[in-house]
């Protein structure tokens, strides 16, 4: 009985850490976009205009965008589901440790691929902007966080 309590107290740690913070954000997103406006003061359909970019750089971005967009959102949905999955079984009567390792491995793997999707499309989106818009787009990513820039250094 003890470890199980240990594995539910190891579950919930992890719930805590992994999940919240994706947690918060999928609600947020739920919200028509209120994540993006506490992000980035704007929706993502603004950002073109903020970046000033041009005829060419606007297709190119809302080229690349609309597939990414989707695939952010369809991950977020998976994800949201082994989220409530987990939960589940963490506060069922016979919690069952294999089970949450496995929605918890699963998150962080959904996680894990999301961030490296988000990486790439900055990388194609730095590709097609100027020296100024990579600038600008940079602080507005960073806008929140900036105890986390290099001149704090």
């Amino acid at each position: 009985m003890k470890r199980n309590w240990l594995y539910l107290l190891l579950a919930l740690s992890l719930l805590v850490n992994v999940g919240v913070l994706a947690g918060a954000w999928f609600q947020a997103w739920r919200a028509d976009g209120a994540s993006e406006l506490t992000f980035f003061g704007m929706g993502h359909e603004h950002i073109p205009d903020y970046l000033n970019l041009d005829h060419s750089q606007r297709e190119r971005w809302h080229a690349t965008e609309q597939s990414f967009v989707k695939s952010l959102n369809d991950a977020g949905r998976e994800i949201q589901t082994h989220r409530e999955r987990l939960v589940r079984e963490i506060f069922s009567a016979q919690p069952d440790a294999s089970d949450i390792e496995r929605e918890r491995a699963s998150i962080f793997a959904l996680q894990e691929a999301q961030q490296r999707s988000i990486i790439a499309q900055l990388l194609k989106e730095s590709e097609m902007l100027s020296a100024k818009q990579r600038a600008a787009l940079a602080g507005l990513l960073l806008k929140h966080y900036p105890q986390n820039t290099a001149d704090d250094r």
